[in-house]
């Protein structure tokens, strides 16, 4: 009687806690690593437009760096890519099934992917978005290119700022007009003072709409806008974000905890 598969299967069902707990780790600093990449392309392009122009060899350094820790990110999360697969081969193996396969995940380990806005797991940057160019139709080149795919009308020489929103669409920030949507509608002197009385300064403004987008906790919706609240500055705020059905940023602004939310 051959024992050596019946062998192979006892020890592995011995160690498959063990393995879904590798698995579920591997998952978690993947999410890290884009995390990073996003910080990293985010930091890139705020220092790229801050510096325009600019011939100090230094600014062409820290260029360079960020396209360097971009590459080294993105080569670290497919590494954790190739052990997941890994384990994934040696429980097909086992059970009939890799982990990732499963629809539930081991006590206390989330699962990978976007649940709704309230998920609190980063969002995936552009995966070939070029760091080094301040040209959102440069940097963003993929992203446009889905969202055309998709059929979303969408005019590149007006974008400001992209991102995949947590629950996994596109969504986008054009330069707009004051008196209707975009970022001309957001920075209009109206919300520029609602934002200063929040101790948020105009030119931090669309870094933090974004950075809630990113890493804000979702605390529920005040008619169409998404609300999220952030640390910022030693305390706390809300800010209210309008997105249209097809991902375009009609406009935000800070809103009160009074305000009730559905």
């Amino acid at each position: 009687m051959n024992t050596e598969g019946k062998d192979s299967r006892s020890v592995g069902h011995r160690y498959r806690g063990r393995l879904h707990r590798a698995h579920a780790l591997l998952t978690q600093a993947r999410q890290a690593t884009i995390q990073a990449d996003a910080a990293i392309a985010d930091g890139a392009v705020v220092f790229s437009a801050a510096t325009h122009g600019s011939t100090q060899p230094e600014v062409a350094q820290i260029n360079q760096l960020a396209v360097r820790s971009t590459e080294d990110v993105r080569a670290a999360r497919a590494l954790r890519g190739g052990a997941q697969e890994i384990i994934d081969g040696y429980c097909r193996h086992i059970a009939g099934h890799g982990i990732g396969d499963a629809e539930t995940s081991p006590p206390g380990v989330s699962p990978a992917g976007p649940a709704g806005p309230s998920a609190s797991w980063p969002v995936d940057p552009n995966p070939s978005a070029d760091v080094s160019s301040s040209d959102p139709e440069v940097r963003y080149a993929e992203w446009i290119t889905e969202l055309k795919r998709g059929g979303t009308k969408i005019s590149p020489a007006r974008i400001v700022r992209m991102i995949r929103h947590r629950c996994g669409h596109l969504v986008w920030l054009e330069t707009g007009d004051p008196d209707h949507a975009g970022q001309a509608h957001i920075l209009r002197p109206k919300r520029r003072k609602e934002f200063a009385d929040a101790a948020i300064p105009e030119h931090e403004i669309i870094d933090v709409v974004f950075r809630c987008l990113r890493r804000g906790r979702f605390v529920g919706k005040h008619k169409a806008a998404e609300v999220y609240e952030i640390e910022i500055h030693g305390g706390s705020i809300r800010i209210a974000i309008t997105i249209g059905d097809n991902g375009f940023i009609v406009t935000a602004h800070p809103i009160s905890r009074k305000r009730k939310l559905s």
